[in-house]
């Protein structure tokens, strides 16, 4: 075998790989979001049934105990969602009794949302069973090992988030094509 073909193996060889760690990335990611364990571990954390709130009903609440009273606009900020989509998280947890919302004092068109005490209550029990949670799963890691994977987390949702802005760029500039 010549040195062109030993070339043109490695250069199979390693888009074989990247193409097979895509795959496992993907199959990981989907198992993350949708897989019986993922679904399992959001009853777990935010209950289930009647009482129970889904994964972005949970980000809410958890947004609004941990940075407090906030206007609606805030809310969808922090969670990078429509304003509508706010509303509606807003209704259900008020609908549940976990948050109120209240005419702002400084601008009267505002409306500000807070916690309950029985949201307080209910963000300390799912904060407690999260951390008890990923303190059981991170045993699994060496401290080294957990200091990688909050690195190589935080940098693959930067990632995404870079993809999604360059996405929606590209495609705002093909509509507005003249």
């Amino acid at each position: 075998m010549g040195p062109m073909s030993t070339l043109r193996n490695a250069a199979v060889t390693a888009k074989n790989t990247d193409v097979d760690r895509r795959r496992r990335v993907g199959r990981a990611w989907r198992q993350l979001r949708r897989g019986a364990s993922a679904l399992r571990l959001k009853d777990h954390f935010y209950g289930s049934g009647p009482e129970g709130l889904d994964i972005a009903l949970a980000d809410a609440l958890i947004v609004i105990c941990q940075q407090g009273p906030m206007r609606m606009g805030e809310l969808a900020e922090a969670l990078q969602i429509t304003p509508a989509s706010t509303t509606r998280a807003v209704g259900c947890l008020a609908d549940k009794g976990l948050v109120e919302r209240v005419r702002a004092i400084d601008d009267q068109r505002s409306i500000l949302v807070s916690a309950t005490g029985a949201g307080r209550r209910r963000y300390e029990l799912i904060n407690a069973k999260i951390q008890d949670g990923l303190s059981e799963i991170l045993m699994e890691f060496t401290p080294q090992e957990q200091a990688q994977l909050v690195d190589y987390l935080e940098r693959f949702v930067r990632s995404v988030d870079r993809f999604v802005e360059n996405e929606a760029a590209a495609e705002h500039a093909v509509l507005n094509v003249d």
